[in-house]
């Protein structure tokens, strides 16, 4: 039973210096977050300065203010060709249906 006391007793800085092995993980684990943490920042105002400038280049065109008529422009000629084609393939299925009617009777489309 002495010899555990012994051991406990005998280096008191012992635990002190795990401490101090402790902090100084957590300290460098923190560093390295805090630099990952910083350039993640820097490319992410990077970005944005990107976008300012684009934005920048998109109203020194002077279309800028056009731009969504011009886009609801094309928008609406796609909508117009969908229904197009979403009426001719109407007209397929129902002559298609109507040579499956006539084929059931037995009369020949």
């Amino acid at each position: 039973m002495s010899s555990a006391t012994e051991t406990s007793t005998s280096n008191p800085q012992q635990g002190a210096k795990k401490g101090k092995d402790k902090n100084k993980d957590l300290s460098v684990l923190v560093d390295g977050r805090l630099a990952e943490i910083n350039n993640y920042m820097a490319t992410l105002m990077g970005r944005l300065d990107n976008m300012d400038r684009r934005l920048e280049e998109l109203e020194s065109m002077g279309d800028f203010e056009e731009l969504p008529g011009e886009v609801q422009t094309a928008v609406n000629f796609l909508m117009a060709d969908a229904n197009k084609e979403i009426q001719a393939l109407k007209a397929f299925k129902a002559a298609k249906d109507a040579r499956i009617k006539l084929m059931m009777l037995g009369l020949k489309p």
